[in-house]
């Protein structure tokens, strides 16, 4: 067995071993229940420095709920549509500003308690020379035959030298281990000692089968020290003290009986920040809301148009690079995907969220 074989098959090995412990998110108020299966952000057509985050809602012993995000800076933020997708799963559209990051999302069932429920912390891994930073799909395209789909990762330079950053090291694997090449992204950079990639990156990956679902992202597939990023159990839940402070955790653990989930006096005292203030101002009223859900419909819609677009780009590229026999010398994955790429705020901010 060559030493290919031999990644592969310890991949599956780890894929399957993080599949079996991959739990969502999920809190109670002692009668509804409310599931967070995960979130998907995509663009929003006719604001650059916005971008719609998809959450994926399940709900239990309730028969509806409404929800609130809360971000890093504790911008309340309400949502522009729901969409039912079956009795009790449904999928919550809040339109936000590109690049945020959230702690907290509260969940109120219908006839019940507000439940509050931390958010995901960022997942990163890495090696001796890179750390790779992973904040998750920014675009999903499907159409009868295939799926593309974007991420948005950031490398930090995790040791003694120089390295490169280059969107063709990547690598995403379906369920069975399959590796997908990118094959869209970004300018390759080299990143200095101690310091990190300029801003987030997109990597697109495209003609993945429809049987196929991701599970995980990998930075150096083909060498000795690959970076694996596993979709299924990298997704770790924020701590008390990484949303409310060192204090607010105190007196959370406190309030609250063992076994129970966070209650509203937490998400009260959070509210009145300044900022917190200004976010709930800022929310759409309920004639806005109908003009945004429009707007994401259109959004939506207009990925099949993306996603054929893509294509015929990919298959002119094929050409252009067959007739010139120079496909074998051309990194893979240096166009730059349609998305805007934005700079990140806070690097210090992104180490606990």
């Amino acid at each position: 067995m060559n030493k290919m074989c031999l990644i592969v098959a310890a991949f599956l090995l780890a894929l399957a071993m993080g599949t079996a412990g991959a739990n969502p998110l999920q809190a109670s108020d002692g009668n509804a229940t409310v599931v967070l299966f995960g979130s998907i952000r995509m663009p929003y057509e006719l604001n650059d420095s916005e971008e719609i985050l998809k959450v994926d809602t399940g709900l239990l012993n309730a028969p509806n709920a409404t929800y609130q995000m809360v971000d890093q800076y504790d911008a309340v933020y309400d949502p522009a549509m729901y969409k039912p997708l079956n009795e009790g799963r449904q999928l919550v559209y809040f339109v936000i500003p590109r690049d945020s990051l959230f702690k907290l999302i509260t969940a109120t069932p219908e006839g019940g308690r507000p439940i509050n429920i931390n958010w995901w912390a960022t997942p990163k891994a890495g090696n001796e020379f890179l750390l790779i930073r992973y904040y998750g799909i920014t675009d999903w395209l499907i159409n009868p035959d295939e799926q593309g789909i974007v991420v948005q990762v950031r490398g930090q330079n995790n040791g003694t030298q120089d390295v490169t950053f280059s969107p063709e090291n990547f690598v995403l694997l379906d369920q069975w281990g399959w590796p997908y090449s990118a094959t869209a992204g970004f300018d390759t950079e080299v990143i200095a000692t101690g310091n990190a990639s300029q801003e987030r990156v997109l990597v697109g990956f495209s003609g993945i089968s429809l049987q196929s679902r991701p599970v995980a992202l990998v930075y150096g597939y083909y060498t000795e020290s690959p970076i694996v990023i596993d979709f299924d159990s990298a997704y770790t839940q924020l701590t008390n003290e990484q949303v409310y402070g060192t204090a607010g955790a105190q007196n959370v653990s406190a309030a609250q009986p063992a076994g129970q989930t966070v209650q509203p006096i937490a998400l009260a005292a959070a509210a009145t920040n300044e900022s917190a203030v200004a976010g709930a101002a800022a929310n759409n009223t309920t004639a806005q809301n109908a003009t945004v859900a429009t707007n994401i419909n259109s959004s939506v819609s207009s990925t099949k148009a993306r996603l054929a677009a893509a294509r015929e780009r990919l298959k002119q590229q094929t050409k252009d690079d067959t007739s010139a026999n120079t496909s074998a010398d051309t990194p893979a994955g240096n166009a730059t995907p349609g998305t805007a790429e934005t700079a990140i705020t806070s690097l210090n901010t992104e180490d606990i969220m």
